[in-house]
């Protein structure tokens, strides 16, 4: 806009697709989604090392089947990408994000000040099928308007730091983060006329819970690297946090046609946490293309307060606790052939007190989160990048996770279930990848560039439940990119599980299964201005 001291910039994407999953109960696409995006910013350099900038982003995506979930691993795999759902509703997500940032680099100290803010709002346009079957049994209803079921967040950091200076032995950061979240939720599960086939002794009535919940923290933190000799760094840091939440919660019961009463009045809680976290290190360059590390650092997950729920086994405004870890990283990172080729190598260990596991309730679909014991997690990572010729760029990724609970007892059906031994969820013993990408120009000035890219992806054995029933055996898939790109524009046609192979993408441990996508193809343009 003014050359040298005020830029705008913008950028856009809109997407649609049709459902992989088909509903059987009326025989339509059921996930159809499509959503629009937008990122904005204004960037002044009023001078002196100083740049203002102010951004915006707003996300709004409609998904028309927002759960397709099947009941059991033999049904879904089975019966792939069909659901039967009766009750039908539209996830209407809308998100807003703004931030203004102040930087500053200067010969003694850089400054930064970032304040943003962060908003969702996100309902169901009609009554969502909480028992995943065409029987008239469970939805669940939020549309009460925009006072309810928004989230705002409020977020600030100053952050300082030295200047880059390589000949300087020491290099530090340090700063402040604030925050404060508001999160008002109003949800009613709706019980009809086929209720009594889950047990439910009622039917045709709504259970509605409401909850103000309020959250504020801050934290204080600091990080420094001291070089004790040419070739041996010391690496140091702390963190202290505190976090105050504030939970309100309220339940009504409302018959079919009559009006709504209490049954939990209006009952709150609140509860604070502080957690120091210490990071110690120590590097050492065995020549210039080569370093070696080990690191120690506390990690930190706060705790909270039970959402109120249908489930009388589940009390609102129950607290869990803070998580904690203690992580050991020890590697070796190598640069040889002039920068041709990257190997990376790390091994961890980590052990982890009062771990928490967020459990989605039914039929509420709230999360719940528990504390369920001690986890012990060992593990190994490779990271190799190579450019063995012009054009050519090979890249591959390489984990190893050993994961169990060293102590896990839970209740189940009233009992006390231990669960000793068993593997921690949603993480693969092993993840690949390998990705090879050929670039050649193929126009005399080198603007136009063909591109081809494909992948390999290898996911090990997969657990969905703390009893380790819902299992995934180790699969791999195969994806592709080809296309041209230049200086304003791009032309890709890609496919992703070439070979459709099906697998458990996530479930849950009432059961509840959810494939990953099969095998898609498709064209992506863009335009660059």
């Amino acid at each position: 806009i003014i050359k040298n001291k005020l830029y705008f910039g913008a950028s856009g994407v809109f997407n649609k697709r049709d459902g992989y999953y088909t509903n059987t109960f009326n025989n339509s696409s059921f996930d159809k989604q499509k959503g629009i995006s937008g990122n904005y910013f204004l960037k002044y350099l009023p001078g002196n090392n100083w740049g203002i900038t102010l951004n915006a982003k707003h996300q709004n995506n409609r998904n028309d089947g927002a759960f397709p979930m099947v009941f059991g691993v033999d049904d879904a795999f089975s019966n792939p990408y069909k659901v039967n759902q009766n009750a039908t509703a539209k996830m209407i997500d809308n998100t807003f994000d703004a931030s203004l940032s102040f930087n500053h680099t200067g010969a003694v100290v850089n400054f930064l000040s970032q304040s943003t803010f962060q908003q969702n709002y996100r309902y169901y346009n009609a009554p969502l099928d909480g028992d995943f079957s065409p029987a008239d049994a469970v939805t669940v209803i939020n549309n009460y308007g925009g006072d309810w079921n928004k989230v705002k967040v409020f977020t600030q950091e100053f952050k300082f730091s030295s200047p880059a200076n390589k000949s300087s032995t020491i290099n530090w950061t340090a700063g402040t983060y604030f925050f404060h979240q508001s999160n008002p939720s109003k949800q009613a599960t709706h019980f009809g006329k086929d209720a009594g086939l889950l047990g439910v002794p009622d039917s045709n009535f709504s259970t509605i819970n409401t909850t103000k919940g309020a959250n504020t923290g801050i934290a204080f933190y600091g990080q420094a690297t001291y070089s004790l000799t040419k070739k041996l760094t010391l690496i140091a840091g702390l963190r202290y946090d505190y976090e105050h939440k504030k939970l309100a919660v309220k339940g009504a019961y409302q018959k079919d046609g009559q009006d709504a009463f209490v049954t939990t009045p209006d009952t709150a809680g609140s509860v604070h946490y502080t957690a120091l976290s210490p990071k110690l290190g120590l590097g050492y360059a065995l020549k210039s293309t080569s370093y070696l590390f080990a690191t120690y650092s506390r990690g930190y997950r706060t705790g909270g307060l039970t959402q109120l729920s249908s489930d009388p086994s589940q009390p609102p405004l129950y607290p869990y606790n803070p998580e904690y870890s203690n992580n050991i990283e020890a590697g070796i990172k190598n640069t040889f052939l002039n920068g041709k080729l990257s190997l990376n190598v790390t091994a961890f260990y980590t052990f982890v007190n009062n771990a928490q596991v967020p459990t989605l309730i039914l039929p509420d679909a709230i999360t719940v989160t528990k504390n369920t014991g001690q986890l012990k997690s060992s593990g190994a990572e490779l990271e190799l990048l190579a450019k063995p010729v012009k054009g050519i760029d090979i890249s591959y990724n390489f984990g190893y996770t050993h994961a169990k609970y060293s102590s896990l007892k839970i209740a189940s059906n009233g009992q006390a279930e231990d669960l000793q031994g068993k593997r921690q969820i949603f993480t693969p013993d092993a993840t690949s990848m390998l990705a090879v990408q050929y670039s050649q120009p193929i126009n005399a000035d080198k603007q136009l560039q063909l591109i081809a890219r494909a992948e390999w992806v290898y996911l090990g054995t997969q657990y969905f439940d703390l009893a380790n029933t819902i299992r995934q055996s180790p699969y791999s898939l195969l994806h592709t990119r080809l296309g041209v790109s230049c200086k304003h524009t791009e032309l890709f046609f890609w496919a992703r599980n070439i070979t459709s192979k099906k697998y458990i993408e996530y479930a849950y441990d009432f059961g509840a299964v959810h494939l990953g996508n099969p095998g898609t193809y498709g064209i992506t343009a863009r335009f660059m201005f």
